[in-house]
């Protein structure tokens, strides 16, 4: 595989092309390095890409010419190299496939192999360097990838490195300044005394549901002794994501409705990729809440045969990753105008993360208007992207909302878009959880599960019971939950 290298350097900006040699095995061990400019050919072993040190004392031209630079060179190569990239190991959850877009901006390949980048290659080399390192970087993903040549944007690159990295440094400070919250006790772990059953209903195109929505409904086979519970899923992703918190929910009495957004779930990804369908478009940010009003409607008008006698009052909204950004929509978030949505034409913005990417394809469609809705009470927002989209709206929140962010989660890191934000919430009641080594995938809980890590706190919240450190809402063998503090 052969790559390019472009470096920043007081002579300007100098583009690399590196070729990898591989042995039978396919193990890189020389990468070639041609300086346009220069017409030279440098090349370095990849053992002397170890570490800065081997480098330094490496005898490739590479190593000369860093010697040469006083190291320049090996801080800039190897800080890239060998970075961590945000990429998680479940690539049944939606948006796991996060690796293959953050591949695509800091890559680039010529016209002889277009296809060298598409999911397909790219998940198979991710996969690859999962099964063989500890934490997956961009050169040993590269090494994967069979190819001839690849273009490497240090000049994109090295930024974003550099956010990611100040991003789960500033995490990793704050978590112990929150208490941990105590074990849970067994009657919020457990399954509850209700039976439940699972079915799912289509609901006809209306005035404001311009096609028919499927809704998936977990309910308690007696009456509920609980509110019911709306579960909205993330880009790409589906309801059976979460059917694990709707079967919990269910057993202690709640009924749940999990509506499928087909604008933006899994089916519309594979549409997608399989070049049928474009990317979800950006009036998506405002079909979402939209189709949640349509299910309440639907409960209003007794159009759901499986919820017969179940009135939309008191409910509690569930979103996770843009879903949670839907549910501060109904809470009454607005997506007022803000200076830092031009933010959005910076790619080098110091406070971009990857939520950005969702976050700024929302901006096009955004209307300062409240969604809230008097029929919901309280929601949780599971990862939410918010801190750009409600950039000067978040003051207007009108609910209580619970705040859950993994601590290691890299798509929607918690600092910049959960804990910062919550700052600016109103005195309402609202509490923000950390889950420690949480991740963007690793809070929900599938069908056939336990509920997951989140399913005593989330029965906690549906309950409207206020709780502390001293509450028991963490699960002893699993996330250990901190609180960041209520409002």
């Amino acid at each position: 595989m052969k790559l390019d290298y472009r470096f920043a350097s007081p002579l300007g900006l100098l583009v690399l092309a590196v070729s990898v040699v591989s042995t039978p095995a396919e193990a890189v061990e020389q990468l070639n390095i041609l300086l346009p400019v220069l017409r030279q050919k440098l090349t370095v072993q990849l053992k002397e890409l170890a570490s800065p040190d081997a480098l330094w004392a490496g005898k490739s031209d590479l190593a000369e010419l860093n010697r040469a630079t006083n190291g320049s060179y090996a801080i800039s190569l190897l800080q890239l190299l060998n970075s961590p990239l945000p990429i998680q190991k479940d690539f049944d959850s939606a948006m796991a496939r996060q690796g293959e877009v953050l591949l695509g901006s800091l890559l680039e390949v010529d016209a002889s192999q277009p296809n060298l980048l598409k999911t397909e290659p790219v998940l198979a080399g991710i996969k690859a360097a999962q099964a063989k390192y500890e934490q997956v970087s961009l050169l040993n993903v590269l090494q994967e990838i069979p190819g001839k040549s690849v273009t490497v944007r240090l000049d994109r690159a090295l930024p974003f490195v550099k956010r990611l990295q100040g991003q789960q440094l500033a995490a990793a400070e704050l978590i112990p300044n929150f208490n941990k919250a105590t074990p849970a006790p067994a009657s919020l772990l457990a399954p509850g005394k209700f039976a439940t059953q699972t079915s799912v209903v289509l609901l006809p195109a209306t005035e404001n549901l311009n096609e028919p929505l499927e809704v998936t409904v977990v309910r308690p086979l007696d009456k509920p002794s609980l509110p019911p519970v709306v579960i909205s899923h993330g880009l790409w992703d589906s309801p059976s994501s979460f059917l694990g918190w709707a079967q919990h929910l269910a057993s202690h009495g709640a009924a749940v409705f999990l509506p499928r957004h087909a604008g933006s779930d899994r089916n519309q990804q594979a549409e997608m990729l399989a070049g049928h369908a474009a990317p979800p478009a950006p009036v998506e940010f405002l079909r979402r809440p939209t189709e949640v009003k349509a299910v309440l409607d639907a409960l209003e008008t007794g159009k759901i045969p499986a919820a017969a006698g179940i009135a939309p009052r008191n409910v509690v909204f569930i979103g996770h990753s843009w879903g949670a950004t839907t549910a501060l929509q109904l809470a009454g978030a607005r997506s007022v105008a803000s200076d830092l949505w031009n933010a959005c034409k910076d790619p080098e913005h110091p406070k971009r993360n990857l939520s950005w990417v969702l976050q700024c394809s929302f901006l096009p469609a955004a209307v300062a208007g409240s969604f809230a809705d008097p029929r919901i009470s309280r929601v949780v927002a599971v990862s939410p992207p918010q801190a750009l989209v409600f950039a000067a709206g978040i003051s207007d929140l009108k609910l209580p909302v619970l705040v859950v962010s993994g601590s290691s989660d890299l798509v929607v890191p918690p600092k910049p878009e959960a804990l910062l934000p919550f700052s600016q919430y109103p005195k309402n009641g609202s509490q923000l959880v950390i889950a420690e080594r949480g991740t963007h995938f690793n809070l929900p809980a599938g069908a056939d599960s336990n509920g997951g890590p989140l399913r005593a706190l989330l029965l906690q919240w549906l309950i409207a019971k206020p709780f502390d450190a001293s509450t028991g809402i963490t699960d002893p063998a699993s996330l250990q939950l901190r609180l960041g503090g209520g409002t």
